[in-house]
């Protein structure tokens, strides 16, 4: 019924009710030097908590490569002894030795980024803004609309960006070079378990003035479709297999 977004750089929960969006739970904790949590700031929503979300953001990579193909979970991709160099600069996976040949399952199973850069590169290597259009369809580049006043703003960038390169486009497949707030990513994971309706997070129902109620609030959609019903259903199955088998197996 609920997802739950952590990012443990600071601390940040959120749990927020799949088919309503409506936020449960939010905390954002800090810790000071005597070693006692406190709240300072709105990491989850405001600003100063966009990120580069890193293997988060693998999920919206292969929605694009999905839709772009029609790709089996069967199908493999050799990510090598555990590095890899795109232009000049070298991508690790977390293995020492590294996977080796892995199916496009097991790349998300084992959060390889060299599978994911791999698979993205040559893909769109060539078209890098289709892949960025894929991220725009699904809703990735538009801020929420959120209910608190300060919600960051996503930041995608595009090729004709003077800060793009070589290594932008494999490393942003795996969440850097681009920024989203834990509630922005929070919703994009959200969207694949309500069917793929992107809904906008709620935390206010309504507005009373005494016992009038001055405004009330309902569940507005985003996104009717981020994706196809075929891609739809190989994402959940990727997403099963990474609590079942992959790098989520300890809350199986």
């Amino acid at each position: 019924r609920a997802l739950e977004q952590h990012r443990a750089d600071y601390g940040v929960a959120v749990v927020m009710e799949v088919s309503t969006g409506e936020i449960k739970a939010i905390s954002n904790l800090s810790r000071n030097s005597n070693g006692d949590y406190f709240e300072r700031y709105n990491y989850a929503v405001g600003s100063q908590g966009s990120r580069e979300p890193g293997s988060t953001f693998k999920l919206a990579s292969m929605i694009a490569l999905l839709e772009e193909t029609g790709m089996s979970l069967d199908d493999t991709v050799d990510t090598g002894s555990g590095s890899y160099k795109f232009y000049n600069e070298i991508m690790r996976d977390h293995k020492p030795g590294g996977y080796g040949v892995l199916t496009l399952q097991e790349v998300f199973e084992k959060s390889s980024n060299i599978g994911t850069a791999k698979l993205i590169t040559n893909e769109f290597g060539q078209h890098p803004e289709k892949y960025i259009q894929y991220l725009k369809e699904i809703g990735l580049s538009q801020p929420l609309g959120f209910q608190m006043i300060g919600e960051g703003k996503p930041y995608i960038k595009t090729p004709e960006d003077s800060t793009w390169s070589g290594t932008t486009l494999p490393w942003m497949s795996h969440g850097y070079e681009l920024k989203m707030t834990p509630l922005q990513t929070l919703s994009l994971y959200n969207a694949v378990a309500n069917n793929g309706k992107m809904i906008q997070p709620m935390i206010v129902k309504s507005i009373k003035k005494g016992n009038k109620t001055v405004e009330q609030y309902k569940t507005k959609v985003l996104n009717e479709k981020i994706c196809s019903k075929t891609t739809l259903k190989k994402l959940q199955v990727m997403l099963e297999g990474v609590v079942e088998r992959g790098t989520a197996e300890n809350i199986n």
